[in-house]
């Protein structure tokens, strides 16, 4: 979706659409009485990256536009809903053919959704994506295999887990059973998010001898059917022409692997139960470099976490939508 005041040409030879992560839309369509398309509560980390853009000589709804979406859907549903609008609409109102995609965090998986479906309209030059879990991300397992978020005291705060807390605040007013529980019924965008069998075996028990054994994805049940196939066909992104950069961060303790036990219960943790995890250094808080770096293009490497890198990214942007 856009924002409002629409101009009749661009000043940049391409436009640029800005995708955000997950949280990063709020309308009356997520919770009514929102108001119009916004960022929400994410506005704090989004609007200084539009004011970065703008000082790059962008100028908003003219030749700079976002594409906010429902992040509680697929990333497929929005793809097709939000996003192939948005591009269509750019694309009427600048007399562009073709627009630029600047995408973070889960934004990234929405705009390859668009550019590797068979409704793909070959309109899309370059894509900067920033901070993606290509192959998705651990934080991710816990709503998805209980309905639940772990308990802090063991897994510590992440991106997800915080604004999972934040929204669902919100949400609550709607759906009226438990505010956790709800994340299982209403969260699909969650699943995209899962480590893939791309990201390779997350889950680790220990044996009797205290060994770390690791369990097999494929023998798991809660599956990224999204991603698997996504990234079966990532070789469409080259053959569709599409120029990608990828910047990622490290230097942040980020979960990479998950130490479960067996269930006790028959509805939950059918792949076992969260007790602990281990850290890698090599990403920025919520995703792993190996996760971000798994698709081929120009790869840049910062040092922070999953939300500063919006904001040190300034180079590499004009480098390359200025070139």
């Amino acid at each position: 979706m856009l924002l409002n005041n629409h101009f009749s040409y661009a000043e940049n030879d391409v436009p640029v659409i800005f995708i955000p992560g997950l949280f990063g839309s709020m309308s009356n369509e997520i919770i009514p009485g929102t108001g119009d398309w916004g960022f929400g509560m994410a506005k704090l980390v989004y609007d200084p990256f539009i004011e970065i853009l703008l000082k790059i000589g962008y100028k908003l709804n003219k030749d700079l536009f976002i594409s906010f979406y429902d992040w509680r859907k697929s990333c497929q549903h929005s793809a097709r809903k939000y996003l192939s609008e948005t591009i269509e609409h750019v694309k009427e109102i600048t007399g562009s053919d073709m627009v630029n995609l600047i995408c973070h965090s889960m934004g990234s998986l929405v705009a390859r959704a668009y550019i590797q479906s068979d409704f793909y309209e070959y309109d899309v030059d370059k894509m900067i994506i920033i901070a993606t879990p290509n192959v998705g991300s651990p934080p991710s397992y816990s709503p998805c295999e209980s309905g639940e978020l772990p308990n802090s005291q063991n897994l510590g705060l992440n991106f997800i887990k915080l604004h999972i807390h934040e929204s669902m605040l919100g949400l609550g007013d709607i759906y009226k059973n438990d505010k956790i529980e709800d994340i299982h019924t209403n969260f699909e965008a969650l699943y995209d998010l899962l480590p893939s069998s791309q990201y390779h075996n997350y889950l680790f028990y220990k044996e009797f001898d205290g060994a770390m054994a690791l369990e097999s994805y494929s023998k798991m049940k809660c599956k990224n059917i999204f991603l698997d196939e996504l990234n079966e066909n990532i070789n469409t992104i080259e053959k569709r022409g599409i120029d990608v950069t990828i910047i990622a961060e490290i230097g942040e303790k980020t979960m990479n692997f998950l130490h479960v036990v067996p269930s006790e219960s028959e509805d939950t943790w059918a792949d076992g139960r969260v007790v602990g995890f281990t850290q890698a250094t090599d990403g920025d808080g919520n995703t792993v470099l190996n996760s971000a770096f798994s698709l081929e293009g120009e790869k840049y490497i910062l040092k922070g976490s999953h939300i500063d890198i919006l904001y040190k990214c300034e180079g590499i942007l004009k480098k390359v939508l200025l070139k």
